[in-house]
């Protein structure tokens, strides 16, 4: 919810002070004055104050506001210099929370800087706490020192991220949302659908604005499919590489993997059990039947052959001491190794986790140079009682410095901070090396132990034979086995591993499959078409109410993929009337907004329009939009209309009605002298 509650204009000349203020309850709010005497100026310095004049003009230089509060305001003592103008503009959320907003429109400040008060500073002589944020500037809706995200997390809103046209993502801006709840004079009658930036560089803004606002599944449809796809494409590419992977395995010991499709599947095990098979000789058998094999001949060898062993029994014990202490000494390295690694994997996490806090650090400095550079004064990360390097407390009671000694400037600080991550970003590119180094030389030292080992079982076995020397063809096949054993048995297990992972796999794309099947084709669920459909019968009754003649208004429909007025399946053709169109625009937007006296959306339950009686519409039309404004107060709604209605005509279009109305006169300017 956003309600205004309290605007103040400000314009101090050398003659005195002029400006204006407003106040903005529930309801309908009317601020009726003659053309050119300031009504639009406030209704422009509202969006300024919001930091939304991208709405207005795509110029980043010059404040779409006019000359008399930027440069020289008209007077009855005749023409006077503008020294310093400022608006100032309260607000209120759902939980009846009030901001005060404040903008320099001229004068020393940075025009770019917006000031906030957390209170109703211009209700209350309490008060606030105070802070600066930044619009118009990289990061101005995503950073802390953001105002506009900060304006999001006052009003509730959790921005969703949206794709733009450079391929990338952005937050929704909120100069995408308020065009469908400010309208303004130049722009904005002039389209059926609400007018948005387009240097902002959304995909699709209307559509992604009115799935905001309306809470629709269907951006989130689209984003849960665009994740479930990613989802599986990532998996297929996993089956792809594990059967790569099992293939080439197989190919180390001449095998062949049968029964793995090279495509993915998502029913598993298959009808038909993959299988490993081997040749031996002229046939292809298992693999285990190999091993097995393999394992009864080695079997058979070391119990026929029971070598003598006299003549080198003093040197095989010897060397067999030599080899076991060698595989000790190995052991114990590769444990050391293995301590060293997990040591310098622990810093290494630690020194990660130093580096995000550095970045953070980073961030925030730089944004309070941002803000000091626009002319603020209040910077968190100065004032937050710790210190923004190494995050310790600082205590009030310091000593103080000596004369030699200074505290370091935001430059020096962001230089420092900057030259720090330098620094951690080679220690941290150093221990990452290191720590490959080491597990290099931990598989290589493991390899060793492996041959050693086998060099042990082979001097023991020679130890225990007890006459008969084995021939040289038969230590050879005995050696040989062994290792077509280890071939093997490796070769079986990765492809076993292989299998449980695919299997794991297979698992994975039968869910994401069920997950997108149950997504609804086109995006919109049920619970969307029922919140469009009501949103188009709200559009046909304004439309019948307002007097719409270029053809029945039953034939006007919201359509569920744009969201956009069609008539027999087509945006509203070019041949309806001026005043038509306009009252199009009144039963589109006030349609979406009385939508949210039936649903919980996201729409902030706020119309203002300026000069809402365009191109002549008919004052009947007008006393009936009039009429169906005044409803919202009991809905606890606001709306809020600029107009230069003739005031006889206007009294009696609100005979009757519950409104608040500020009228300025026929002649006296809305930005008058000022006492206070």
């Amino acid at each position: 919810m956003m309600r205004l509650r309290k605007l103040k204009l400000q314009v101090v000349t050398a003659q005195g002070t002029y400006g204006t203020r407003i106040e903005f309850p529930d309801g309908l709010v009317i601020i009726r004055a003659d053309n050119s005497l300031g009504k639009s100026t406030c209704f422009t310095s509202i969006l300024v104050a919001l930091g939304m004049e991208a709405m207005l003009t795509t110029n980043q230089t010059d404040l779409p506001l006019t000359p008399s509060v930027l440069e020289k305001l008209q007077t009855a003592n005749g023409w006077e210099e503008v020294i310093e103008s400022a608006v100032y503009l309260e607000i209120e959320n759902t939980r009846k929370e009030r901001l005060t907003v404040f903008r320099q429109l001229r004068g020393n400040r940075d025009k770019n800087l917006i000031g906030v008060w957390y209170g109703g500073a211009l209700s209350s002589t309490v008060d606030c706490e105070y802070r600066d944020f930044f619009v118009n500037r990289g990061g101005g809706a995503s950073r802390e020192a953001g105002f506009h995200r900060e304006l999001a997390r006052f009003l509730g809103w959790n921005l969703p991220q949206v794709a733009t046209f450079d391929g990338s993502e952005s937050p929704l801006y909120l100069q995408i949302l308020f065009p469908f709840f400010f309208v303004e004079q130049k722009r904005g009658w002039s389209s059926v659908v609400p007018i948005v930036p387009s240097h902002l560089r959304v995909r699709n803004p209307h559509e992604r604005a009115v799935e905001f606002l309306l809470s629709l599944d269907a951006y989130k449809n689209a984003e849960r499919r665009q994740e479930l796809e990613l989802e599986l494409s990532q998996h297929q590419s996993a089956w792809t590489q594990t059967v790569k992977i099992t293939k080439e395995n197989a190919n180390q010991v001449n095998g062949s993997v049968q029964g793995i499709s090279d495509t993915p599947i998502v029913m598993w095990p298959p009808e038909v059990s993959p299988s490993f098979m081997v040749p031996i000789k002229n046939m292809w058998v298992s693999i285990q039947s190999r091993i097995e094999g393999a394992k009864s001949t080695l079997r058979d060898l070391i119990e026929l052959e029971i070598p003598r062993v006299e003549q080198i029994a003093s040197e095989a014990e010897s060397e067999l001491t030599t080899a076991e202490d060698e595989v000790h000494r190995d052991e114990t390295i590769v444990a050391r190794l293995l301590e060293f690694v997990r040591f310098e994997e622990s810093e290494l996490a630690s020194m990660n986790n130093r580096l995000r806090q550095i970045e953070e650090d980073l961030v925030r400095n730089k944004d309070d140079r941002t803000l000091r550079s626009m002319g603020s004064e209040k910077l968190k990360t100065l004032n937050s009682g710790e210190c923004p390097t190494c995050h310790q407390s600082l205590q009030d009671s310091l000593l103080p410095l000596a004369d030699e000694q200074g505290v370091m400037t935001l430059d020096q600080n962001i230089a420092f901070l900057e030259q720090q991550r330098r620094t951690i970003l080679g220690v941290i590119g150093e221990a990452r090396a290191s720590i490959e180094a080491r597990n290099q030389q931990i598989l290589a030292i493991r390899s060793e132990i492996a041959n050693k080992r086998s060099r042990v079982r082979a001097l023991r076995q020679t130890l225990i034979s007890d006459g008969r020397l084995p021939s040289a063809a038969a230590i050879e096949e005995r050696l040989r086995l062994e290792h077509e054993i280890e071939r093997l048995e490796k070769a079986f297990d990765s492809f076993e591993n292989s299998l449980l992972q695919l299997g794991k796999t297979a698992k994975e794309l039968r869910r994401i499959r069920s997950a997108l099947s149950a997504l609804p084709k086109q995006n919109t669920s049920q619970s969307d078409r029922d919140k469009i459909s009501r949103w188009s019968v709200l559009m046909q009754e304004q439309l019948g109410q307002y007097g719409f003649g270029s053809f029945q208004p039953n034939e006007v429909q919201i359509s569920d993929d744009q969201y956009r007025p069609k008539h027999d399946g087509f945006d509203l053709p070019s041949s309806i009337s001026a005043s038509d169109l306009i009252r199009t625009i009144w039963a589109y937007l006030m349609g979406m907004m009385e939508l949210a006296r039936e649903y919980s959306i996201d729409h902030p339950g706020l119309l203002v329009f300026d000069e809402p009686r365009q191109q002549s519409a008919r004052e009947i039309s007008f006393r009936e939009l009039l009429r169906r404004s005044a409803k919202s107060k009991s809905h606890e709604q606001q709306v809020v209309f600029f107009t230069s209605e003739e005031p006889n005509l206007l009294r009696q279009a609100l005979d009757g009605l519950d409104y608040k109305l500020h009228d300025f006169g026929d002649e006296e300017k809305v930005i008058r002298p000022m006492y206070d």
